[in-house]
């Protein structure tokens, strides 16, 4: 089995980049590239293969190939162990990504339950259309003049998600009561939400709820509604002079100190420090 070299790998495999934050690449690589995180990371990671060949290990042993025309999909917190094969010069595009909600209902059955997913693109024009998606990707990553970018560089991805979609012969269908509470959460994350009240509006007990929700979206509502209440947080420290007392409240944080740990825990360091970085960088 081939083993994992940190010092053969790319910037991808150092994972150096902040969870809820999109980025993307293209690697042209030997066999000599080697990625091995064996905790996964907290956000998705999509690779499209466009030529040569790589494999991509599962928890269980397992190898999925990745060959020319191969989207592999790897869910948070699953293992990530993949390499290029012996002889070979694997290219392919990456993203690291978190879902919009909308998304959740379009991804492979298995993701949910951590399965490393691939859907293997036959004819020629769905892979150009996931390619020139890719690279818009790309394009508007490495343009620093382009406003609003990072939406442009989710609306690309999600036109890759529904090309898979429309590819794959099954498609998971969340409840309703899931897409009514996922709805609620992405529209009104700054609101004083509580599980029994979720519960209340889709007519579920709260442990009911909260069974089938972690069943078809792979998280807690809690950890949902965290990732929202962070990720518009993180805007405003990259962007606004308010105070983290005031961010951590408008965002839904009854508590600065317990918006800190979350913080600390989602993006592996303090508010402050996050914005003091961000500053330094422009």
């Amino acid at each position: 089995m081939k083993k994992a070299n940190f010092q053969a790998v790319p910037t991808d495999g150092a994972y150096t980049h902040l969870p809820g934050v999109l980025v993307a690449d293209h690697y042209r690589v030997s066999d000599e590239y080697v990625c091995y995180r064996p905790e996964g990371t907290k956000d998705w990671l999509i690779m499209y293969t466009l030529s040569g060949k790589g494999t991509a290990k599962t928890a269980e042993g397992d190898s999925l190939v990745c060959s020319a025309g191969v989207v592999t999909l790897i869910p948070p917190g699953t293992m990530q162990y993949y390499f290029t094969n012996e002889g070979e010069m694997w290219e392919k595009i990456w993203a690291h990504y978190t879902p919009r909600p909308s998304w959740l209902d379009w991804l492979p059955p298995d993701s949910a339950n951590g399965a490393i997913g691939q859907v293997r693109i036959e004819d020629s024009r769905s892979r150009e259309a996931v390619e020139k998606a890719f690279r818009r990707i790309l394009a508007y990553r490495f343009d620093a003049a382009v406003d609003f970018r990072e939406e442009l560089m989710l609306n690309a991805l999600e036109e890759i998600v529904l090309l898979l979609a429309s590819l794959r012969a099954e498609r998971r269908i969340l409840d309703p009561r899931v897409k009514e509470v996922l709805d609620a959460i992405a529209h009104r994350f700054s609101e004083n939400f509580a599980v029994e009240d979720l519960a209340r509006q889709v007519h579920l007990s709260p442990s009911r709820l909260s069974h089938l929700f972690k069943e078809q979206v792979g998280e807690s509502i809690i950890a949902i509604l965290n990732g929202y209440r962070l990720k518009q947080a993180e805007k405003l420290l990259r962007y606004t002079p308010h105070s983290i007392t005031e961010i951590a409240l408008s965002v839904g944080f009854n508590s600065p100190d317990y918006f800190t740990r979350q913080f600390v825990q989602y993006y592996g360091t303090g508010p402050l420090q996050y914005r003091k970085r961000h500053i330094s960088q422009q």
